[in-house]
């Protein structure tokens, strides 16, 4: 998938969800003078996901001539044969022409997706991929009471685990440690995973102590 960010209008705002991209997307960073820093932390994300990046600056000062570069390249991409969807990540309604045209006059398998940040684009392409389950689930409406009584038995447990732990070697797991009693498995299935998880020796101590104050 292609995304071509509207740099200049969205931002660094507008790589939301960079943690998401994949070997085989393209991202194009559409800049100007006006805009030439980027966050760290979102160029990083982009680079880690070994995503093709590429990067074009307006050359001259103009009216519109970041968007006009993007159109451009859009219909570059699909004149060059690509079969796929390219995501404009701009807040410029006026990119509704583009994705309009490509519909009209597209075929099926060509289109072009609209939204703000990266993380809204993969969304909407609606792609049969994991990425797009993962972005669900982060969205997927909660009650606040119930998610609060969850955190707060977290807490209590966790609480548990520190003083059960202190002093020991196994400080720095508490983590994991926890992660295995909050799968709710019987004492069996508990040992087995701590066994696995830690190795034989450690793993038999951790799950001694464990055993002792889960309730």
């Amino acid at each position: 998938m292609y995304f071509l960010i509207d740099f200049e209008n969205v931002g660094s705002e507008g790589l939301k969800g960079a943690e998401y991209l994949l070997k085989e997307d393209t991202v194009i960073i559409f800049f100007s003078r006006a805009c030439e820093q980027i966050h760290q932390g979102c160029l990083h994300q982009i680079m880690e996901s070994f995503c093709r990046l590429d990067i074009c600056k307006l050359k001259k000062t103009g009216k519109n001539g970041l968007d006009f570069y993007i159109a451009t390249k859009a219909g570059e991409i699909f004149g060059s044969g690509y079969s796929g969807k390219a995501a404009i990540v701009s807040k410029d309604r006026g990119f509704t022409a583009v994705r309009d045209y490509w519909r009209c006059r597209g075929k099926v398998f060509r289109e072009v997706i609209l939204g703000t940040n990266v993380e809204q684009c993969i969304l909407s392409a609606n792609e049969n991929r994991i990425r797009t389950t993962q972005i669900r689930e982060k969205l997927r409406p909660v009650k606040l009471e119930t998610e609060f009584a969850r955190y707060e038995e977290r807490m209590r447990i966790r609480k548990i685990l520190e003083k059960e732990f202190a002093d020991t070697a196994y400080e720095e797991k508490l983590g994991s440690i926890q992660g295995l009693m909050e799968k709710g498995a019987g004492k069996k299935i508990l040992y087995l995973d701590s066994v696995k998880t830690f190795g034989k020796r450690d793993g038999l101590e951790i799950y001694r102590r464990v055993k002792r104050v889960a309730v």
